[in-house]
């Protein structure tokens, strides 16, 4: 008999599900030890932890063809076993290609499932209960993604292959989600009442500068994520294992994210501002850190925080621009919007290299901190011409 989905065992496998999703940089502190191993330049070295999200953008459009021919729950399974399988195959080998490869189907099967872990939820809940379960299943992306971080880096003194058998997870999860989860379906049911009204909505333009704003941010948090075991080991040794640094970042997102209510109470529209400050902060202090490991680890810190201030603005602000026929579309825009922060940011690092013809590792942050003093200055001059924008419900 299957279980209501109201019942706990359901609801914990329907969030379980979102461990797995911003895994791919779990395995950055094994990086400084692959460049070496598999004797490839740094850039390259670091596309092995942002690639993944090449593949998530395509499979984001793709999973709701193959949610229609499998439906939800089996499209779910592939793409957590698509996950585990391209997980786990650096395990075995020391291929570069490979390993590019198998970071390819690890990516695919992430964007699979992406978005039909929200889509899931709407399905299944409503009210309250759903804004609840929606909460706690972006907690669970960064409860994830630190503990994930942390055990890697644990593996990590066993050898750089060995990082990679956090994806066995994947395989447990999916057996989990199988035999509790009930089949449902995310297609919306059409209002014969309002089908015309509904067939005229056209996207908000502002969708697209809040994708924008979302590129911003996770490439921003990536490159620090990314960038910042090159720059311990080229301060510390190219033996200093930063994983456990690395997984304060989830951490402090998640103290954030549970702080988020009260502060948006006390402060309003003023807690973005506040966020996009922190994170201009951040990169200006990695931007001066050189040698001076304290200060990078004090950007690394502080990045972990603004995340979980910012992101809400843009999800709420997307549920009140929105209307039913665009809004799974623009969730979908948002997440791409995402994953093309994480595919770029070792690009965008490279390009900054280039074009100051600097080789040193920290001089993408600076331009990255001017990058939010524009941002944080382009919302004041908007808000002070009166152009008002949905702030965040503190019941978020």
């Amino acid at each position: 008999m299957k279980a209501k989905s109201n019942s706990l065992v359901v609801k914990s496998a329907v969030l379980c599900i979102s461990l797995l999703l911003t895994s791919a940089p779990a395995i950055n502190g094994a990086l400084p030890l692959m460049r070496n191993a598999l004797d490839v330049t740094n850039a390259q070295n670091e596309l092995l932890s942002t690639v993944p999200s090449f593949m998530v953008i395509i499979f984001i459009f793709l999973s709701s063809l193959i949610e229609r021919g499998l439906g939800m729950k089996k499209t779910i399974c592939l793409g957590l076993l698509l996950a585990g399988i391209g997980g786990v195959i650096p395990m075995f080998t020391a291929s570069y290609p490979i390993i590019f490869a198998s970071r390819l189907i690890l990516g695919a099967g992430l964007g699979v499932y992406n978005s039909l872990a929200v889509s899931l939820i709407n399905a299944l809940y409503s009210g309250d209960t759903r804004a609840t379960m929606l909460g706690f299943r972006n907690s669970m992306e960064s409860i994830g993604q630190s503990v994930l971080t942390f055990i890697a880096g644990l593996l990590l003194t066993l050898g750089w292959h060995w990082s990679f058998a956090i994806y066995f997870l994947a395989f447990p999860l999916m057996v989990f989600f199988w035999i509790t989860v009930p089949e449902t379906s995310t297609r919306p049911q059409d209002d014969p009442t309002k089908g015309a009204e509904q067939a005229k909505e056209r996207m908000n333009p502002f969708v697209y500068v809040l994708v924008g704003f979302a590129i911003i941010l996770v490439l921003n948090s990536l490159a620090m994520s990314v960038r910042f075991p090159s720059i311990a080991a080229s301060i510390r040794g190219d033996n200093f294992n930063s994983s456990y640094l690395l997984s304060l970042m989830p951490i402090l997102g998640i103290v954030a994210g549970f702080v988020f209510g009260m502060m948006n109470k006390l402060m309003g529209k003023k807690l973005l501002y506040l966020g996009i400050a922190i994170f201009a902060l951040s990169d200006l202090l990695m931007g001066l850190a050189a040698n001076n490991f304290p200060l990078a680890m004090a950007g690394l810190i502080l990045s972990g925080i603004p995340g979980s201030w910012c992101f809400p603005y843009i999800f709420n602000t997307l549920g009140d621009i929105t209307g039913p026929r665009t809004s799974t579309l623009a969730t979908s825009l948002i997440f791409v919007g995402c994953n093309i922060g994480n595919f770029a940011a070792p690009l965008f690092m490279s390009a900054v290299q280039a074009v100051t013809g600097s080789d040193s590792l920290t001089i993408p942050f600076p331009v990255l901190s001017a990058i939010f003093v524009i941002i944080f200055l382009g919302v004041l001059v908007n808000d002070l011409r009166g152009h008002k924008k949905p702030e965040v419900s503190a019941s978020n």
